[in-house]
């Protein structure tokens, strides 16, 4: 322990700030990048001349193949980092999402920009297991878990800014035109990553990872990583489920105006930043990852059955308790990376938490298409919001069988 203290005290305190600044900054920019579709597809509807249906089924597809292409990434490139290291792979990264971007402006053709979003989703899909290993490395285990939540923090900030920074743009110009600036933001983001990101703290030389030994079998048979590769796809489901059926929610089930829908499906992301950062405060301060999870997810399903069973009307009541179900949790992302960091090395650190990022967000398609199968089933999105609210519990009490000391 004495050792590892002595690290970091000799560590240069403020390189490693900003280079979590960095962190912040590209994991921002991909969201930019990953909602660019979002503000821009009703323009691209009307360009396109789609009737009702097309826009459902045409729109869907090209909003839903990302993620297609992100599960795909996180498993098999994610291995790579700890191979070639974090700098490289992050610079990579950026250039080609900046790249896929610039080829949905240039060509407007339905079959390349949803080809450009499936290569976005390829090349996003290092982006944290890159920030969990240079996390790793650069801060110690009682100031993971602030770290984590900071950088995971660029996602929430991302969903909250892109409408603004992105519709002016296209109602003054065109949608193309934002997906330029978008590729322009990544081409900006590179020079920092190229001059400042560092893997290793001590600058020491590099120990070469081979290929065989990252080994995804035996991390996918440790009983331990199962339970909490369980929780996290749960929560990643009902996190998708969430963004991707909120406005429509709030406007079917709630009847919100649709002029109120700018505020009312922003303010619960403004309860995700804030959970993030409390959370990970108390986790740092008490070392109690697996029972802070517990409590975040458990809560949150308890605020949906409440949204969703009790018939609330109020849209200012809504609004609280969905900002409530946000704030819980939200708590939980940053806590399973700084779990995940505190039981594998720094050297395969990249490896598994693509892994466990990949398939959490792979299967997290579940979450949307629970709520929408039982919303055609029954009529009800509020039945459908309980369907998250019982994954969220699932995935709470599956942490109870989580032992810290086997893994």
């Amino acid at each position: 322990m004495k050792r590892f203290e002595d690290r970091f005290i000799k560590l240069n305190r403020s390189k490693r700030w900003y280079i979590l600044l960095i962190l912040v900054v590209a994991i921002f920019v991909g969201y930019v990048a990953r909602m660019s579709i979002s503000v821009a597809l009703p323009f691209i509807s009307r360009e396109f001349a789609w009737d009702i249906e097309q826009q459902g089924s045409l729109g869907g597809i090209l909003l839903g193949i990302f993620l297609i292409g992100y599960g795909i990434s996180n498993i098999i490139f994610s291995k790579y980092i700890d191979i070639y290291g974090s700098k490289l792979m992050l610079s990579f990264s950026i250039l080609l999402w900046s790249l896929s971007l610039l080829l949905g402006a240039i060509i407007t053709n339905y079959y390349v920009i949803l080809s450009s979003r499936f290569l976005l989703g390829i090349s996003q899909g290092v982006l944290f297991p890159i920030a969990s290993k240079i996390t790793s490395s650069w801060f110690s285990p009682d100031e993971r878990a602030k770290a984590n939540s900071i950088y995971v923090s660029g996602g929430p900030w991302a969903v909250l800014f892109t409408p603004v920074i992105l519709t002016p743009v296209i109602t003054r110009t065109s949608w193309q035109l934002s997906f330029f600036l978008v590729f322009l933001m990544g081409l900006l983001l590179l020079v920092p990553v190229i001059f400042f990101i560092t893997s290793d703290p001590k600058n020491t030389k590099k120990v070469r990872i081979e290929k065989h030994e990252l080994d995804y079998s035996s991390i996918l048979k440790e009983k331990q990583f199962q339970i909490l590769l369980v929780g996290y796809t749960l929560m990643s489901s009902v996190w998708w489920g969430l963004s991707l059926w909120l406005p429509t929610y709030l406007v079917e089930a709630k009847g919100l105006e649709l002029e109120q829908i700018s505020y009312g499906a922003s303010l619960p992301y403004v309860g995700a930043i804030t959970g993030m950062y409390i959370g990970s405060y108390v986790s740092d301060r008490l070392g109690k990852r697996r029972e802070l999870i517990l409590f975040a997810l458990l809560s949150g399903g308890l605020f949906i059955f409440i949204l969703s069973l009790l018939g609330v009307t109020n849209i200012f009541l809504v609004i609280f308790i969905l900002i409530m179900v946000f704030f819980t949790g939200q708590m939980a992302p940053p806590l399973y990376f700084t779990i995940l960091q505190g039981k594998v090395s720094s050297q395969k650190m990249g490896s598994a938490t693509g892994l466990m990022n990949g398939i959490g967000n792979g299967f997290g398609i579940i979450g949307p298409l629970a709520v929408g199968s039982i919303i055609a089933l029954t009529g009800s999105y509020e039945l459908g919001f309980v369907s998250l609210g019982i994954m969220l519990v699932i995935g709470g009490l599956s942490l109870l069988l989580y032992d810290e000391t086997s893994f």
